[in-house]
């Protein structure tokens, strides 16, 4: 009987003792068949296999082969996670031979996670990333999420829940305020004793089924615009007005010089020079008029002072139309009628300060 159980004993040492000779072996197994399933492109496959070696051996190779899976398949989050914490072993000899190249990849998943940190009521409210739950109101921390657009959903039971996109950068940390409003149903307003009103006549049936609207108001200030906006376009007409007789005239200062191969600049030299001569000598003709055949000194000064007027006329009244034309549009438009029943959308980005290194904007909105 004895050397039996000395037999045994025996045994059972030897397979201690080999225990982990055999799970080494297993684990080298289970990782190069995840590298190989890397290599045929089948990341995802890959990825279960060592993720089922990290659960028997808890070895911090098997947990960074998961982490660089797992980034091959675009899971920034978890990625950085499993490889922060297989960092954390820097003692194990695996690790610390591939440290360079281990960190090097956690600074390319670092570039596609970013930080968003979501507040507001009630507490115990579920924050939900993109279809999964990732915690509830108020927060620990910022949530670790992955770069881009987002949808950021906050419920709680008996609250209209709240959705938004959002842009995650993974340079600035994003926040986002949100208070979810309450489901309240209306409670009847308690009967009071009140004097006994005069019976109200009854409407016809075709009144009676209009709805009831508040009058409009027009204020003062879109009367206003609408007196700019007359004005401004009686401005712009007289403008035009001038302009045609501005064109006109230059037409017939052209007809009047034949001798002149540049007419209307011809005027202006003319007009220069009579002024200058009138100066001189006071004579109300110049020299320049006494070259130019078949030019009437009368009809240049008249066909001048024509052009001149209507050219000043037509510039100051188009300027002046076109200011009052757009100041009474503006007018218009902020003193259009308004309603009680009509709501409104208000949008307001905040930005916000943490340290010199931690900066972010909020954008909120109601409707």
């Amino acid at each position: 009987m004895l050397p039996r159980r000395l037999t045994a004993i025996a045994a059972l040492l030897m397979t201690l003792a080999s225990s982990p000779t055999w799970a080494q072996t297993s684990l080298n197994a289970q990782i190069s068949r995840g590298v190989a399933l890397r290599r045929q492109g089948r990341d995802a496959s890959a990825l279960e296999v060592f993720q089922s070696a990290w659960r028997s051996s808890r070895a911090p190779r098997a947990l960074a082969q998961v982490a660089l899976a797992e980034q091959a398949l675009g899971r920034w989050v978890a990625a950085e996670a499993h490889l922060v914490e297989a960092l954390a072993a820097a003692r194990d000899p695996w690790v610390r031979s591939r440290l360079a190249i281990l960190q090097s990849a956690l600074s390319e998943i670092r570039r596609h996670v970013g930080r968003l940190d979501v507040v507001g009521d009630p507490s115990g409210a579920e924050v939900v990333i993109d279809g999964a739950v990732v915690g509830q109101l108020p927060l620990s921390s910022m949530l670790r999420v992955p770069t881009g657009s987002l949808t950021l959903t906050v419920r709680s039971e008996g609250y209209f829940p709240v959705t938004r996109t959002v842009q995650v950068d993974s340079r600035y940390p994003l926040r986002e305020q949100v208070r979810l409003a309450p489901v309240t149903p209306r409670v009847a307003a308690p009967e009071t004793a009140s004097p006994p009103a005069e019976p109200e006549r009854a409407l016809p049936p075709e009144r009676a089924a209009l709805p009831l609207r508040a009058a409009p108001r027009t204020p003062a200030l879109r009367y206003a615009g609408y007196a700019l906006i007359g004005t401004g376009v009686a401005s712009l007409a007289v403008s035009g007005v001038f302009l045609g007789i501005n064109l006109i005239a230059s037409g017939e200062a052209s007809s009047a010089t034949p001798s002149s191969a540049d007419p209307y600049g011809a005027w202006a030299r003319f007009q220069a020079s009579e002024n200058n001569a009138l100066r001189r000598t006071g004579s109300e003709q110049c020299d320049l008029a006494r070259l130019r055949e078949g030019a009437d000194a009368a009809q240049v000064r008249d066909l001048c002072a024509r052009i001149s007027t209507s050219a000043t006329v037509s510039l100051v009244s188009g300027i002046a139309g076109g200011a009052l034309l757009l100041t009474g549009v503006v007018f218009a438009v902020v003193g259009r009628p308004s309603s009680p029943a009509e709501g409104s959308a208000r949008w307001s980005v905040s930005p916000w300060i943490a340290s010199a290194t931690a900066r972010g904007a909020s954008l909120s909105g109601s409707w």
